[in-house]
């Protein structure tokens, strides 16, 4: 049995909230859809591709790209908690497939996508474990991975910012992990003021 306690937060965020975005830890709708963007913009847009969401949460960026007319050929958000996605299932536009998947057991996808995105899902991990379902996305993506998390370089505005269960990243080692697989890595803080980070990875082909 894996260790779950990266997801002790979300459980008690369930039976506190319900399941829907207060479930998701995020810090609000807004900032969430500011990294959406960031991401489909690094990769040039996610339109007529497959797509892997890894930890969808309630569906937040199947939604997001529906609101933007970016219709993938094929969505599939994986999430560990039931409840979400649940909610997901039945919200969601029709084009989108939402399956219960605990990434930290042991997790393989039996399929290949363009795109793989990690948003918002590393937070609450340790290093290992979130280096290992990376590994697992980039092995899994024809296109390349996208994901994002706290940066340990923010503007001192946020020195001191209460975090919750969620804990800051080393930048410079996350993206010394993208450039040992590819030479194609790009990486963006330039939003929420250094507050997080998005790395897009590209295989060589």
């Amino acid at each position: 049995m894996p260790d779950q306690s990266h997801l002790d937060a979300y459980h008690a965020a369930v039976a506190e909230h319900g399941p829907g975005f207060a479930a998701t830890l995020w810090g609000s709708p807004q900032t969430q859809a500011l990294r959406f963007g960031v991401m489909s913009d690094m990769a040039g847009g996610f339109a007529g591709l497959h797509l892997l969401d890894l930890g969808c949460g309630d569906g937040a960026l199947a939604h997001w790209l529906e609101s933007r007319r970016e219709q993938p050929a094929r969505y599939v958000g994986l999430d560990a908690m039931v409840e979400q996605i649940d909610r997901a299932g039945s919200m969601t536009p029709t084009w989108a497939c939402f399956e219960q998947c605990d990434l930290s057991d042991n997790w393989t996808s039996p399929d290949r996508f363009d795109w793989v995105v990690v948003s918002g899902t590393l937070n609450t991990m340790e290093q290992p474990l979130a280096e290992t379902i990376l590994h697992t996305a980039w092995q899994s993506c024809d296109i390349g991975l996208t994901f994002n998390f706290l940066s340990d370089r923010p503007h001192p505005r946020w020195h001191g910012a209460d975090l919750g269960p969620a804990h800051r990243f080393h930048l410079p080692a996350w993206y010394a992990w993208a450039l040992e697989r590819t030479p194609q890595v790009a990486c963006r803080q330039d939003y929420l003021d250094g507050h997080d980070a998005t790395i897009l990875m590209r295989w060589c082909r």
